[in-house]
């Protein structure tokens, strides 16, 4: 036998060629080949092979894997790493974790290196003697001793030459053996043939892990996690899963599986990010979740300047692997040049980060880092349509009045559509602006059709088509948009509520409730459901059963002096009385707000109709159509204002709007 005596961390590699099935390990030069090809596998990976293979048939213990790879002293999520690492090795190998011919997982323990060990020509002289490593110094090793046991045996391949001339025996015995080896060869190559051995017709891109040790830097893994999962939705024959419910299990260690079926995928992508200064890394792996099987893995060392345009050929590259068929349009776009400015790249990732949060001060900050990208790039068109979207944002959600957003928004689309007239942002943007603020039906549903056309899989694009389509009483159609958003987002509390009201405009209310309770059990601690479900119980009669959704709403909100009100309220005067004192307190909190800052007259046409109070809540719709607020392309079918729809004065508004369909 033979032995290699390895210490950890400090040792050399061995200089033995390790032998096992039909691959070559060579530790002193960092080469795995198969059938005397080189197999590409990644430095981590490639040491952790080397150390269990030199520890064959031993079990290696996690904490051991971590000391001799990494030191004990790491900063780093080392649980994730090491399981990385072993999906890698797997991948190279073509093993599988279910039936393992080389790595065997042993459960809450570590791994085995179970395949036979096959000595080596260049070996066999030298048996049974030691062999005793050094360090890179030369120093003789620590005392720390790990032995490998080295079976002498040849291994061997199938031969390709042309066989002599026997006889029919021999000739017989040729065929069989051709026949055979050809069989064998299919067998160790077939793990390697990615393409078709399993069926990906729908993928989710996990949170890159930000393995920098920098929360500063989380920025950048969210922003090229959003830049991947744009371009992998430009792919209409793949659905991918939106950044909302991916995002939930950014820090969490879920099983695949589970996260699969949570989100209803076939294909899980993961990866991390480590930026040093301005090198990044960004290693990236796909995983068919069916079998478990690592489909592609790559590790890229890219300067900051390079991501924007690295997400986008990572993107195709999980396209070829899943067989997408590109058109012409996609591969173009795929093939596009990007940016090679660090600072454009940074700012633009930043921007994107802020545009998510989607509060007041953080679509500000989207704002003044898209601009930057823009100060780098003038012809840089995603930083415009990424400006225009934010002001979008601030004024759909009423933190910016219409006549201060719409014209930097439609200064932005314009920019951005004649640099790039193939954006589905910019267009998306663009619809927007038609249906909320020109009150141009037929253009905004042109804008939102080739939204979509151009990228299938973009949630947002469905979400606010449903939003017009469900203006105009389409509400079958509307009801599809919302039901695919959802289906793209499929954890987001959002457009599960969305489709709820899609059912509730529609007159079902089985259906409107059962999305309801499932916006609860997404997010327990949201209010909005419960709400909701109060207000479709008292539709249906059920008084009772709407108050206690309503303290339900209202407890979850947290202000224990508004639930001592409500249940003193309650008690003396009836669930009716209860809901007003809360809402009268809520509308002279907003009043005060006022005088100070914005609010929009949504919110007020709102509490006035919770409270009943028809006049006030039409003075506040003039107020509305005097700004464009952007709610108002929604009051033609809401049944939040049925009880206006036989107001003069509101019909009168809806044909100044043009409203199609409006009742």
């Amino acid at each position: 036998m033979n032995f290699c005596i390895l210490t950890a961390r400090s040792a050399v590699m061995p200089e033995q060629t390790i032998q096992f099935g039909e691959f070559e390990l060579a530790p002193a030069s960092y080469e795995l080949r198969r059938w005397q090809k080189p197999v590409k596998i990644e430095k981590i990976p490639m040491e952790l092979l080397i150390f269990l293979a030199t520890r064959q048939g031993l079990l290696v213990t996690r904490k051991e894997i971590i000391e001799q790879i990494w030191g004990a002293d790491v900063f780093l999520d080392t649980e994730h790493a090491i399981n990385t690492a072993i999906r890698k090795i797997r991948l190279a190998l073509g093993d599988d974790a279910e039936q393992p011919r080389f790595v065997q997982t042993v459960v809450g323990k570590g791994y085995r290196f179970a395949a036979v060990i096959q000595e080596t020509a260049s070996n066999s002289e030298s048996e049974r003697e030691t062999v005793e490593l050094r360090s890179a110094a030369g120093r003789q090793t620590a005392p720390q001793v790990l032995a490998v046991s080295v079976r002498t045996e040849q291994v061997s391949r199938p031969s390709f030459a042309a066989p002599r001339r026997r006889g029919r025996v021999g000739l017989l015995l040729a065929v069989v053996s051709v026949a055979v080896s050809g069989a064998l060869l299919w067998i160790f190559l077939r793990p390697f043939s990615t393409k078709g051995t399993a069926l990906i017709r729908s993928i989710a891109v996990l949170p890159l892990d930000n393995l920098s040790g920098d929360p500063s830097q989380d920025y950048l893994a969210d922003g090229l996690t959003d830049e991947l999962i744009t371009h992998l939705a430009k792919l209409g024959s793949l659905k991918v899963i939106s950044r909302t419910s991916v995002m939930q299990y950014k820090g969490t260690r879920k099983p695949l599986p589970e996260i699969a079926r949570e989100l209803n995928v076939d294909g899980i992508v993961e990866g991390s990010v480590v930026r040093s200064g301005n090198d990044v890394r960004v290693t990236v792996q796909l995983i068919s979740v069916a079998n478990d099987r690592h489909l592609w893995a790559e590790d890229y060392q890219r300067e900051l300047g390079d991501l924007i345009g690295l997400q986008r050929q990572i993107a195709r590259t999980i396209a070829q692997e899943v067989a997408v068929n590109l058109d012409t349009e996609q591969k173009a776009y795929f093939e596009r040049a990007a940016p090679h400015d660090p600072k454009l790249n940074e700012a633009y990732l930043r921007g994107l980060f802020f545009w998510e949060k989607r509060t007041d001060a953080d679509l500000r900050r989207a704002i003044e880092n898209f601009k930057l990208a823009i100060s780098r790039d003038s012809g840089f068109a995603p930083a415009y349509a990424g400006v225009a979207n934010s002001y979008n944002l601030l004024w759909y959600l009423g933190f910016m009045k219409a006549d201060e957003a719409v014209p930097q928004a439609r200064a932005a689309l314009e920019k951005a559509l004649i640099l790039d007239p193939l954006s589905p942002e910019a267009h998306v943007g663009l619809a927007y602006l038609k249906h909320h603020y020109d009150w141009d039906w037929a253009g905004a549903e042109l804008e939102h059709r080739r939204a979509i056309e151009l990228r299938p899989g973009y949630s947002l694009a469905h979400q606010w088509y449903g939003y017009y389509l469900l203006s105009v009483r389409r509400l079958d159609e509307a009801l599809a948009e919302r039901e695919l958003a959802r289906e793209l987002d499929p954890l987001s509390v959002f457009k599960t509520l969305r489709v709820a009201d899609a059912y509730v405009q529609k007159r079902d209310d089985a259906h409107a409730t059962f999305w309801l309770q499932r916006a609860m059990e997404l997010n327990p601690a949201d209010g909005a459901p419960h709400y909701a479900l109060s207000r479709l119980m008292e539709t249906e009669g059920r008084a009772a059963d709407a108050a206690l959704q309503w303290r339900s709403g209202l407890q979850l909100d947290g202000d224990a002096k508004d639930l001592a009100m409500f249940d003193k309220t309650i008690a003396q005067s009836g669930f009716p009385t209860a809901r007003r004192a809360i809402v009268e307190k809520l509308l002279r909190e907003t009043t005060a707000k006022a005088k100070t800052s914005y609010v929009s007259p949504g919110t007020f046409v709102e509490l006035y109709l919770q409270m009943g109070d028809k006049e006030n809540a039409l003075r506040w719709l003039d107020e509305a159509f005097a700004e464009h607020s952007s709610f108002l392309v929604q009051i033609g079918g809401d049944p939040t204002y049925d009880n206006l729809r036989g107001e003069v004065r509101f019909r009168a508004m809806l044909q100044r709007m043009g409203v199609p369909g409006a009742r």
